[in-house]
């Protein structure tokens, strides 16, 4: 019985470090904030968790803030479930290992059963750190 627990366990982790690994790595900030939003559409959490800092925070509507593990399980638990997303008007500022990427997503989403249907104006700062880009903050305002 704990042999066969032991193979379940390590194929059950084979298989994540394999899916760890085949998410792509952003190659400048407006590829690591494109990559986080199709992350979130994809409602991958693996993905998002290996796109974001240690620090990672989004600030949603209401001025309320999430870190990023709140963040992955939410999403992994189906709390999150984003139906359609698609990234318009994006522009990015870059200073040396820190991008500002603004734009705006037209999102179908609902978060605990509520339904959201619209654009939202973001910004996501994105820093390059040991040579990876990973997403540090993200700020979501509904757009009118």
């Amino acid at each position: 019985m704990k042999k066969q627990l032991l193979t379940i366990f390590l194929l059950t982790f084979a298989s994540l470090a394999a899916h760890a690994q085949d998410t792509p790595q952003p190659i400048d900030g407006t590829d690591c904030s494109n990559l986080f939003f199709q992350a979130m559409l994809d409602e991958n959490a693996a993905a998002v968790g290996n796109l974001i800092s240690n620090d990672f925070t989004v600030t949603n509507y209401n001025g309320q803030t999430i870190d990023g593990r709140a963040l992955q399980q939410a999403i992994g638990q189906g709390y999150i479930i984003v139906d359609s997303g698609m990234l318009t008007g994006t522009r990015t500022r870059t200073y040396g290992d820190v991008a500002v990427v603004q734009g705006f997503w037209n999102v179908s989403a609902r978060i605990q059963n509520n339904g959201f249907n619209g654009n939202v104006a973001y910004t996501s700062v994105c820093v390059r750190s040991g040579g990876k880009w990973k997403v540090t903050t993200v700020q979501l305002t509904p757009a009118q």
